[in-house]
């Protein structure tokens, strides 16, 4: 009679054992040894099956793959800029027609002083007065529009020094249609807890305590100011 540490540890089974199961740590006969292989190898095909489904998903594919997200960011990102880019020429036309006329009402008053010859001092001054003031409207409109856009379009990814630290504008970002820099500071400073100040959310991947947040517009004035000088 065959001992029973020797036999199969199925129970009801009587074959002698054959090996030692891995898969159970039981000692097995042959026929349900080759039945745990068969479990097991069942146990590698489901895996395969995810592991297929998710290389479908990382398809490069501009419909279904991750490459159309991109793509429709992309979009975004340039319909933004033809959204901001439209309201500005708006905001630029109305300017130069508002100089335009301003010039040629001046053009038309000083033609009539002319033309009448009784021209006072008085009258001359203001005219002055208003030339340089149009002058003055001008020069900003084509000068330091333009000098502020340059800025813009330079700052990200440059380095900024103010006092005795320096900060790469790392993103620009737009939180309750506020307009901001993310900066990240070279060292690490208290308070800087990479928020924002708007919402409270962390919307730049900033280094620990080194990342804070600027009013575009407050940057570009101060980087317009520094290199003015």
């Amino acid at each position: 009679m065959t001992s029973s540490s020797l036999v199969c540890s199925i129970d009801g089974c009587k074959r002698p054992i054959t090996c030692l199961c891995h898969h159970c740590q039981k000692n097995l006969c042959s026929k349900h040894f080759n039945e745990h292989q068969i479990q097991v190898n069942n146990e590698l095909i489901p895996m395969t099956d995810c592991l297929n489904e998710l290389k479908m998903r990382l398809q490069i594919d501009e419909k279904t793959g991750p490459l159309a997200m991109l793509q429709m960011w992309r979009h975004k990102k340039y319909n933004e800029i033809d959204q901001e880019y439209n309201l500005e020429v708006e905001k630029l036309k109305k300017k130069i027609s508002k100089y335009d006329e301003q010039i040629s009402e001046t053009v038309s008053n000083i033609q009539e002083l002319i033309n009448e010859g009784d021209a006072s001092i008085d009258q001359v001054k203001e005219i002055q007065k208003i030339i340089e003031t149009i002058t003055d409207q001008v020069n900003n409109l084509t000068m330091s529009e333009s000098i502020e856009i340059i800025n813009e379009q330079n700052l990200l990814g440059t380095y900024i020094r103010m006092g005795s630290i320096q900060y790469l504008v790392k993103a620009k970002i737009k939180c309750n249609n506020i307009d901001l820099y993310g900066l990240e500071s070279e060292r690490s400073l208290v308070g800087y807890d990479g928020l924002c100040p708007q919402c409270g959310k962390a919307h730049v991947l900033f280094e620990r305590n080194r990342g804070f947040y600027a009013l575009c517009q407050t940057l570009h004035t101060q980087v317009y100011r520094k290199n003015s000088k």
